[in-house]
Order: structure tokens, then sequence, then C-alpha cells
């Protein structure tokens, strides 16, 4: 008796240990939103996702005075994504 009152508690806890590690967090992939990037000053920036429609020219963003710049899916992308309208979407950074 006097034995299983220590193991007991050592067992509470390695039980305890390994539900941390065991359980998933419920907001993973629930608050994911979708970005864009644009390369500016040779470095990647996330924008927010931008609806261009599949067409003819490059989808461009605008930023004030600053820009145009073209819109990528990913960073580190090769092609632009494309646009139905040769015209920049306006965004703030």
């Amino acid at each position: 008796m006097k034995k299983l009152k220590v193991i007991l508690p050592m067992l509470a806890i390695i039980f305890a240990i390994g539900l941390t590690f065991a359980s998933v967090s419920p907001k993973t992939d629930l608050n994911v939103q979708a970005n864009d990037y644009i390369q500016v000053g040779g470095s990647w920036v996330a924008i927010p996702e931008q609806t261009c429609e599949e067409g003819e020219f490059t989808c461009r963003v605008q930023d004030g005075d600053n820009g145009p710049y073209e819109v990528y899916d990913e960073m580190n992308d090769d092609e632009p994504k494309s646009s139905a309208s040769p015209d920049p979407n306006p965004i703030e950074l």
C-alpha cells in the first residue's frame, strides 16, 4: 500500500506530460489567410490575396505613387499571376 501512494502520483504526472504532447491545438489552419507576394527592393512582401481574373495580362498592384508591382502566388515564384485587366489594383503597404 505504501508503494501505491508513491506510484500513483508519479503515473498521473507521466500521463499528464504525455497528454500535452498528444493533444492537437484546434486553432491550426482555421484562421489561415491567403497571401500573395510582391517584390519590393529585392525583398518579398506579403500582401492580401488579390482577385485577378485569368487573362492575358500580368496581375499588378500599386501603392499610391509606388509601383506597380507584379503579384505572385508564392515567394520565389518565376511566373506572376495573370489578370484580365491591364490596370493595377490599388493597395496600402
